[in-house]
């Protein structure tokens, strides 16, 4: 055991994830605070180590918990990144931009250079807390200046579709809230073509499966967006390479599924 956590201390300090500098307290869901960072630093290669100031969730029940972060004293001038790990020190998510975030490492490498974080002062994440466990929150600051930065945790109710419920006709939207979420629909028993509707950051695909054996589902995304239904019996909307998310709103997680008997062009 002693050399597994070993391992992982090597792992976390090599990625610049250790959970140093110490806690520097609570942030309660249904909660804020004001953290003070410490300004980059410079480092070989010419990239920057981050001023950090480590905080812990501690949810009390099980639900969605999405995370914000506003700088208050830098504001557009700030450059912000979240980190969330688990009690494991397993990185959950990190975010990117005030619309999207994703999953370490894929779509927010460390040793990011001053151009490499957005100029947006707000990022935001969402994860599923589970009560009694403990989450790390990083907040790093990759400007050059000291920075107050204003800390949220907030519960929220998911958008409810995709759960597995029938889509026979008409249009629904959903939201890819989570990184790795699958929303999954029953279309068995609808016809006509199916039309997908989708404008934002993450790499969205509506998968239509002919049958649990379907190895080779047809693939729809913003581009080729249209397809006649039949003879599918499942649709699932996921996030291509599962590492990113967004948000319940236009230009972020949100799509819409149209159905109508408008063949396609």
């Amino acid at each position: 055991m002693w050399r597994i956590m070993a391992l992982l201390s090597l792992f976390l300090a090599a990625c610049n994830l250790s959970l140093s500098p110490p806690l520097a307290g609570d942030l309660p869901v249904g909660g804020n605070l004001v953290a003070t960072l410490p300004p980059a630093q410079g480092a070989s290669g010419g990239s920057l180590r981050p001023g950090v100031a480590v905080f812990r969730l501690l949810p009390d029940q099980d639900g969605a918990v999405e995370v914000a972060a506003v700088s208050a004293g830098l504001e557009l001038s700030a450059r912000l990144r979240l980190v969330l790990l688990d009690e494991r020190g397993v990185v959950q998510a990190v975010s990117v931009a005030r619309n999207w975030f994703g999953a370490y490492p894929e779509v927010a490498p460390l040793g990011l250079r001053p151009q490499g974080i957005t100029t947006d002062p707000g990022v935001r994440l969402n994860f599923r807390g589970q009560a009694g466990q403990a989450y790390h929150l990083r907040v790093e600051n990759y400007a050059l200046a000291e920075d107050r930065v204003n800390l949220s945790a907030t519960g929220f109710v998911p958008n409810p579709s995709g759960k597995g419920e029938a889509l026979t006709s008409g249009s629904v939207q959903g939201a890819i809230e989570f990184v790795g979420e699958f929303d999954r629909y029953d279309v068995s028993g609808a016809g006509g073509y199916l039309r997908f509707v989708y404008a934002g950051p993450l790499d969205l695909v509506a998968l239509l499966y002919n049958g649990p054996d379907d190895l080779y589902p047809r693939a729809l995304d913003p581009v080729r967006n249209c397809a006649p239904l039949s003879p599918a019996t499942l649709l699932v909307v996921r996030d291509r390479g599962l590492a990113r998310a967004g948000f319940d709103e236009e230009g972020s997680g949100r799509y819409t599924l149209e159905l109508s008997s408008t063949p396609c062009p």
